[in-house]
This record gives structure tokens, C-alpha cells and sequence, in this order.
């Protein structure tokens, strides 16, 4: 208690000094004459100026917090926004299917991709169609654009489908234009290659490549693709032509199997 009272004592002129500031502030506050407020206001703003940093460090804190809200907004946003534009794709593509389904006259079961072969050996994805269709092997696969690839496993209601774009595979097709018959084999990407075109006959850029007919898997003039280039040089006895398939097979959604095509 005595060290306090020094430590007063010793600085009394402070110490007055504070004390004095202090009860001037009392009475500037119960004072509400119109000098006083005029003092008040300009008090106001001298010591407003030493709350400018910690208002700024507020503010700040206050942006970093709105900030982070707007962002997740903004995810959330672009998350619903995907998913708005699949089913908006989606059901593109469904009305696209119900529209050829109505207009073919073939007999088809609808299909819907659920996973993609990881095989190296093998471009593939499964189907599932539902129960109660009997699915066989050997069974062609098409989507509104043309074709996709055949059944080669199926189980009661899924199937395997080995992709046009797999390298072992070979589809009989033909230039619709001139009924010219060729082998079909992937090349990379949307491209493939006709083989076997007799260099007699006239190929041209532009011309539609579609199924022969001669298969016992695929009916005839169903669409592949175009062809973009030919291949035609003299030390060749055949000419080949270079198609760019109808088939975007990066984005296969939906299918269609063809049945009783066999039977």
C-alpha cells in the first residue's frame, strides 16, 4: 500500500493531470449547452482519428468473413448449375431417343451407360436395360447417331459392349452413294479407316458410310460416319477411305439394343 501511495505521490503531477482530463470529460458529457456540444463534436473527431486503425482491422476481418461466404455461394452456384445443365443434356438426349424410337422401324430395348470398360485389352462400357429382356451375345448397339459397338457378355439384365473404337474390331460397311463395300477398323479418337474399296470406284469427300447389310449381327444402312479423306496411291490395289464416325463416343449417355434383328 505505502509503494502505491509513493508511486502517487512521486508522480502527482500525472496523475492531477488524468484526474483533471477525466472529470472535464464528465461534465463535457452532462453538459448540453450548445458551446459545449460544439467542444464535444470537435473532441469527437480528434480522438475519432485513433479508432481509424482498429475500424480498418475490423472492416477487414468483416470483407475476409463476406468474402468467404460469397465464395461458397459461388461453388454452391456452380455446383447447381452443373448438375441443372446434365439434366438439361440428359433429357435432350431422352427426347432425342423417344423421337428415333418412334420413328425406326426396328426393335429396340433403351440402355443407359453405367460404367466404362478398364481394360487395356478392351474398349468397352455396361449397359443396363432392366430385367426381362433376354439379352444374348452378338446383339447390335446403336444410339440416335449411329452406331456404338455389339454385346459380347450379358448377365439378366446388364451387358457388355465392345465399342466400335476397339481395335479388334470389324464392321462390314458400305459408300451409301455408290453401294461400294469396305472393312471398317478404328484408327484413334472419332476416326477410322474403310479398307477394300476397289480403286475403281468413285469415293468422294462427304460421302456417308453405313452399315452393308452383309453381317449377321448388323442391319444394313444403319450410320457410321464420313468420309474426310481418301487414300489413293498407285503401288495400292485398294483404296482406303478415312471416315470420321457420327458417334461421339466420349459422351455416351444412352443406348439402344437392337433385338430380334436374328431371329
Amino acid at each position: 500500500m505505502r509503494k502505491i501511495i509513493g508511486f502517487i505521490f512521486d508522480n502527482r503531477d500525472w496523475f492531477s493531470l488524468l484526474c483533471a482530463i477525466f472529470f472535464s470529460l464528465i461534465i463535457l458529457n452532462n453538459n448540453n449547452s450548445h458551446n459545449i456540444q460544439l467542444i464535444r463534436g470537435k473532441t469527437n473527431s480528434v480522438f475519432s482519428v485513433f479508432f481509424i486503425p482498429g475500424n480498418w482491422l475490423k472492416d477487414l476481418g468483416t470483407l475476409k468473413s463476406e468474402n468467404d461466404n460469397l465464395k461458397n455461394k459461388i461453388l454452391q452456384l456452380s455446383l447447381f448449375n452443373s448438375e441443372l445443365l446434365r439434366y438439361k443434356n440428359e433429357n435432350e438426349e431422352l427426347r432425342e431417343m423417344l423421337d428415333y424410337k418412334n420413328n425406326t422401324e426396328l426393335s429396340i430395348i433403351p440402355g443407359k451407360v453405367t460404367s466404362r470398360g478398364l481394360s487395356p485389352l478392351l474398349t468397352a462400357i455396361t449397359i443396363d436395360v432392366g430385367p426381362g429382356y433376354n439379352l444374348m451375345p452378338n446383339m447390335p448397339i446403336v444410339n440416335v447417331e449411329g452406331i456404338v459397338g455389339k454385346t459380347i457378355s450379358v448377365t439378366s439384365q446388364t451387358a457388355l459392349v465392345q465399342l466400335l473404337t476397339d481395335y479388334s474390331f470389324r464392321l462390314s460397311v458400305k459408300l451409301q452413294e455408290t453401294e461400294t463395300i469396305g472393312i471398317l477398323r478404328w484408327r484413334k479418337g472419332d476416326i477410322f479407316e474403310v479398307w477394300e474399296i476397289p480403286r475403281a470406284s468413285n469415293v468422294n469427300i462427304g460421302d456417308r458410310i453405313v452399315t452393308s447389310g452383309y453381317s449377321d449381327i448388323f442391319p444394313s444402312d444403319l450410320p457410321v460416319g464420313k468420309v474426310i479423306k481418301i487414300i489413293d496411291r498407285p503401288e495400292m490395289l485398294h483404296k482406303i477411305a478415312i471416315g470420321s464416325a457420327y458417334v461421339d463416343f466420349n459422351s455416351l449417355g444412352h443406348v439402344f439394343v437392337i433385338k430380334d434383328y436374328n431371329e
